[in-house]
């Protein structure tokens, strides 16, 4: 069974503007489910939402995404954001973190390397599931290269240029698989 490459960044880094493209490439693709909770809350009319009630919002993020895991792949496939995503979240906001994330095994469903979307001021927006701003999305950065790195995950920065290179540079990296390949600025790892 072939483990998921996670793509992670803060919100409006371009995440999902890859995977839109990598799937229309014909990679089997796993869209953001925090921002599919976050639509589902606000059409309901509930505050489970990562700044109304942040741990019930985790909860079902991660009900949803485990459900999601159960279902084995074959190929090279991508997922907008993984369960350690939650984890930085948490972090940023200075929650406690739930044993059930503590506890996971992230191992078993990813791929040992994480593709990080990096802070990009001129492609940010906002819209009603990601309000969130510019700051915000910086704070998270750091929060999410310092989750990553204590699971044991590798990252490898994504450079901020074009959509086409951005994709190129997924794919170089998936052909090859080797970081030491990468241009310079391709591999990240957080010094404590």
């Amino acid at each position: 069974m072939s483990k998921r490459y996670i793509l992670t960044g803060a919100p409006g880094t371009g995440k999902t503007t890859l995977i839109d493209v990598l799937r229309s490439y014909g990679y089997p693709c796993f869209s953001e489910i925090s921002r599919k909770v976050i639509i589902q809350e606000r059409e309901s009319g509930s505050n489970k939402t990562p700044w109304g009630n942040l741990s019930g919002f985790v909860d079902l993020v991660y009900a949803q995404t485990v459900k999601e895991l159960q279902h084995p792949i074959q190929n090279t496939s991508f997922v907008d954001r993984g369960l350690p995503d939650l984890i930085a979240y948490l972090t940023a906001k200075l929650q406690s973190i739930p044993n059930y994330l503590l506890n996971f095994p992230f191992a078993s469903y990813y791929a040992s390397t994480v593709f990080l979307t990096a802070p990009w001021k001129d492609i940010y927006i906002n819209d009603p599931e990601r309000p969130q701003s510019f700051q915000e999305a910086l704070v998270l950065h750091q929060h999410l290269i310092k989750t990553y790195t204590d699971l044991g995950f590798t990252i490898v920065t994504i450079p901020n240029t074009t959509l086409t290179k951005r994709v190129d540079f997924i794919q170089s990296f998936i052909e090859t698989k080797q970081v030491s390949s990468l241009p310079i600025y391709g591999s990240f790892r957080d010094k404590r």
